[in-house]
């Protein structure tokens, strides 16, 4: 590979970068705005937007010839497809996946030949400052162990991160819940949410069949739980929103004064608002006042 080849492999690359980052993009637009659900409801989240922004950062940086920028952008493309399929189930669109990985396994050898080219022809030349390497390898480096941990929640081994449904509970997890008394062995599951990182008994929020429950691990590692049923729930309100790294909480009141509880949601995917609108549903069926069903 000529020098004038290497920066044309860097260059498609960086071409294959913004139009995977512009399409990502229009499809988060799109979901958000149409509160997409069913496979579409993956890019229901504005976290999504921290994708599109590594694929541009990575097609700039391929256009300068980074080496890291090819690198990081092959490896991550590969990783974000093995998430989509294990969160959909969907395996789809394996060929043009391979395509985006040839310009950019081209461009990682193109950004390699351009600077040892480079260096046979200037002893004196650096691809960069030293600082740069300073910086830029343990961001890297935490960078895909936080890929990685979020390929783990797609797993049994670590919590999810989201809103899932009964039918997405692993059945390890279920079990968990069962012998320690947060469900009944028969119960089915509507939604359910763990805010725990390593274990769902850490803490959570479950939507049932028969009524919402709200548990916790206290400082004693015993936990605690509370459930109200449908019939003696008056309301269910918003009292603190939930953004990008935080969750939603909902107060759910009895007819009593003070009887509530506060659960927390998961906003990816539009996880929280999922489960009020199953949760309001419940309870407008079931309640002696009518329950609003705004979020």
């Amino acid at each position: 590979m000529t020098i004038e080849e290497a920066i044309k492999a860097c260059k498609n690359g960086a071409i294959a970068a913004f139009i995977s980052g512009g399409l990502t993009l229009l499809l988060v637009i799109f979901a958000i705005m149409s509160e997409a659900e069913g496979d579409l409801s993956l890019w229901n989240d504005p976290l999504n937007f921290i994708d599109v922004i590594i694929l541009l950062a990575c097609a700039v940086g391929m256009l300068r010839r980074s080496r890291a920028a090819a690198v990081t952008v092959f490896i991550y493309f590969i990783l974000a497809k093995i998430g989509i399929a294990m969160e959909t189930g969907n395996y789809r669109g394996i060929l043009l996946s391979l395509i985006f990985l040839y310009f950019y396994g081209r461009a990682i050898q193109g950004s390699f030949t351009y600077h040892k080219i480079r260096k046979s022809e200037d002893p004196e030349y650096r691809a960069a400052p030293r600082w740069a390497y300073f910086v830029g390898v343990p961001f890297v480096v935490l960078f895909f162990v936080l890929v990685g941990f979020g390929l783990l929640t797609e797993t049994d081994v670590v919590p999810a991160t989201d809103v899932v449904v009964g039918s997405e509970v692993p059945d390890g997890d279920r079990s968990l819940l069962i012998e320690n008394g947060i469900l009944f062995e028969d119960e089915k599951i509507d939604y359910f949410y763990s805010y725990g990182l390593a274990s769902v008994l850490e803490g959570g929020s479950i939507l049932t069949e028969r009524s919402v429950i709200m548990y916790y691990r206290d400082e004693d590692d015993r936990v605690q739980i509370y459930e109200m049923e449908f019939a003696d729930v008056k309301s269910v309100d918003l009292i603190e929103a939930g953004g990008f790294l935080s969750d939603s909480v909902y107060r759910v009141s009895g007819y009593e004064e003070d009887v509530w509880l506060n659960i927390s949601l998961s906003t990816e995917g539009g996880g929280d608002i999922t489960f009020i609108r199953a949760l309001r549903r419940k309870v407008a069926t079931s309640a002696r006042d009518p329950v609003s069903e705004d979020v």
